[in-house]
């Protein structure tokens, strides 16, 4: 999820009435957020970094996901195709073996089922934020997933295939 910039947002957030933003900012720095979610518990994890390139995506993978899901059985990676995901499985040496690879279709991200969490993450954490540093952004993400993690809603498959 990216590139997240320290700008102001309005709109409504954890209940919080929507308060009158400045007309004027200052663009700074921009994080990005790595993150995993499993859609039958709707549960998320995310790690907030700076940039987003394949060493750190398969560093996130492989400190973060795997341990945390490894014991699930087979992991299923869902992914666009960015450029730091291809480079990540290409340097990722010898692959896991309880690990397959899902690619979404070129400009259909909409079918990888972590991009509605993304929005109902940044909906939850970022509206009617005016936050200053990338590092209250990243608090802010950090409080929104463990939020959402609080009260989880597992996606359920409707339509049988």
């Amino acid at each position: 999820m990216g590139p997240l910039a320290t700008i102001p947002r309005g709109g409504r957030s954890w209940g919080r009435q929507p308060v009158r933003r400045p007309g004027r900012y200052h663009k700074s720095k921009t994080i990005q957020l790595l993150a995993a979610f499993a859609p039958h518990t709707g549960l998320g994890i995310g790690v907030p970094h700076s940039s987003k390139t394949g060493e750190v995506v398969l560093e996130f993978l492989q400190a973060t996901v795997l341990p945390q899901y490894s014991s699930l059985g087979k992991i299923y990676l869902v992914w666009d195709n960015f450029s730091a995901h291809r480079k990540a499985l290409n340097l990722w040496q010898p692959k896991p073996h309880n690990v397959d690879f899902l690619w979404t279709p070129t400009n259909a991200s909409w079918l990888n089922l972590i991009e509605p969490w993304f929005l109902v993450l940044e909906k939850t954490a970022l509206h009617n934020t005016d936050l200053k540093t990338t590092a209250e952004v990243a608090q802010h993400l950090l409080h929104g997933i463990e939020y959402l993690n609080a009260h989880p809603r597992p996606y359920h498959w409707t339509k049988a295939i």
